[in-house]
């Protein structure tokens, strides 16, 4: 596997995206004839866009070119996030085409659009528009020898103001008038224009119709909705759930009931009291009066830290029950900040789509681990017997859920990380880092998984087992949700910490996991 390193800004313009981890959600898209508005925020100084009707972000040269070519009105809505496609590249799709960056090219041909299928190239247009031609029919038009046809007036405008060939390539057809809507159309390698009149010129959809087609909008995890890149968390206060929208409309379509203190990570753009953003899955629209900025719950003083139990605090007014279920009676009720032990994380009812998670803090006592907050300190545990004592090593300790890097004995980093869920427990034992991919897709075959989940743009990915086992950059885990276990057995880290690890380990780095 190729050893390439990113930069925090490419890494984020890569890899800052979310789904819910090993559930795949779908989502509804914007409903014909409606505009969309883009939030916009600056991370690292580099502008995003985030639209709320599809759930995804745009920023660096894809934002570029998409607003150079006309916006929503021209490329249509972004269908993904940016994901690395084998043997094509760096990609995302929009509605319109798809768009493949290759930083190792010279403008403009570090951005192109993909090629359309053969099949589309050769049959979508009629027979009569497929004649050659012997040049422009306008003084502004542009005659292409190659392909022996032209484009003129609007549409050569909207191609050269949009990238010109290396965005959509040269014409295979002369303008047509399409029987079904009236609108002219003409044919290019990488897209199909779509002059209607008054309205201007956009490309057709035909990139959202190839990624229907191709399961893509369901079974993909780029083409899931993401939070905002650099999104701001809040958390739901609804005991009864709080509706997400299409719109910011109690008239517009619910898409999902967020559960009680679910994380909305909010974007840019309020209308009114209503905020667009994200929540496990799926993107929209809520109300702000049932959200709230999460409140630290109190920390502990290290010399009330148990190292041998995982301590944490209720996160709201949380009901204990009998068994891991909310039809299970209710043994007592915990006010906000009461404190707790977390004696065994198991699998339980999944309250919410994905989120099967729950603490027993007791003989026939559990909370559903959405309600369990962490409070104790971000600090080194004591060293494990038999850790190295020279050089660079990682201690793991999965009971309080840390991360260290060691040189010799001196502590140079911890760090909150989250481990292997009930059922997938991260294992045991020393290890040593035995191979690193920058930019990996995981599927779950590897672990035994059977078709269970496949995720693409993993940043930063470093392996420790031969049944993969890795340290990563999660995309899909947040400050909040960061610390409790909850993946397949890997070790997920924030981008800052998995960017760290990256750069300062190395293969053969030791790792030291235990509990």
């Amino acid at each position: 596997m190729p050893d390439q390193r990113w930069t925090r800004r490419e890494a984020i313009a890569l890899g800052a995206k979310a789904a819910a981890f090993g559930a795949i959600a779908p989502k509804l898209l914007q409903a014909p004839g409606v505009r969309a508005a883009s939030q916009e925020t600056t991370i690292s100084g580099e502008i995003v866009s985030y639209f709320a009707e599809t759930g995804h972000n745009i920023s660096g040269a894809y934002l570029d070119i998409f607003t150079k070519a006309g916006g929503v009105d021209a490329i249509g809505l972004p269908l993904s996030e940016v994901r690395f496609v084998e043997k094509t590249g760096v990609i995302q799709t929009f509605e319109g085409l798809s768009l493949a960056y290759d930083p190792s090219l010279d403008a403009p041909w570090d951005m192109q659009g993909a090629h359309l299928p053969d099949e589309i190239k050769r049959n979508y247009a009629p027979a009569s528009a497929r004649k050659s031609v012997n040049g422009a029919t306008t003084p502004d038009g542009i005659y292409f020898d190659q392909t022996q046809h032209a484009i003129d007036g609007k549409l050569a405008a909207f191609w050269t103001k949009g990238g010109g060939l290396a965005i959509f390539g040269m014409p295979l057809s002369e303008p047509y008038k399409d029987g079904d809507s009236g609108s002219t159309l003409q044919v290019f390698e990488r897209a199909i224009f779509e002059d209607r009149g008054s309205a201007g010129v956009r490309l057709l959809p035909i990139a959202r119709q190839l990624a229907e087609e191709a399961g893509l909008l369901d079974a993909d995890p780029a083409f899931v909705a993401a939070p905002p890149t650099g999104g701001q968390t809040r958390l739901v206060q609804s005991p009864e759930g709080l509706r997400l929208r299409s719109g910011p409309s109690t008239d517009d379509d619910m898409r999902a009931l967020l559960a009680d203190n679910a994380e909305f990570m909010m974007a840019p753009g309020a209308k009114g009291d209503w905020l667009p953003g994200y929540a496990d899955g799926y993107s929209g629209w809520v109300s702000s009066t049932y959200l709230a900025a999460p409140v630290p719950v109190p920390k502990i003083a290290p010399a009330d830290w148990d190292l041998n139990v995982w301590q944490g605090a209720a996160l709201s007014e949380t009901n204990v029950r009998a068994k891991p279920d909310t039809t299970s009676n209710i043994v007592e009720v915990l006010e906000f900040g009461a404190p707790l032990k977390v004696t065994a994380w198991v699998e339980g009812e999944a309250v919410y789509t994905g989120a099967d998670l729950w603490a027993q803090v007791g003989p026939g006592k559990y909370i559903y681990g959405r309600n369990v907050g962490r409070n104790a300190p971000v600090m080194p545990t004591p060293i494990p017997p038999g850790a190295p004592s020279t050089g660079k090593w990682i201690d793991v300790n999965l009971t309080q859920q840390l991360m260290m890097a060691y040189e010799n004995r001196e502590v140079i980093r911890t760090t909150l990380m989250t481990s292997g869920m009930a059922g997938w427990e991260t294992p045991t034992g020393n290890y040593t880092i035995i191979n690193r991919v920058a930019n990996e897709t995981m599927e779950s075959g590897a672990i035994g998984a059977e078709s269970f989940y496949k995720l693409e743009d993993v940043l930063f990915t470093q392996y420790f087992t031969n049944e993969g086992h890795a340290i990563h950059f999660a995309w899909w885990r947040t400050e909040e949700t960061i610390g409790r276990p909850g993946s397949h057995g890997c070790l997920n880290l924030l981008l800052d910490d998995s960017q760290f690890f990256w750069d300062w380990a190395d293969y053969g780095t030791p790792l030291v996991v235990h509990y």
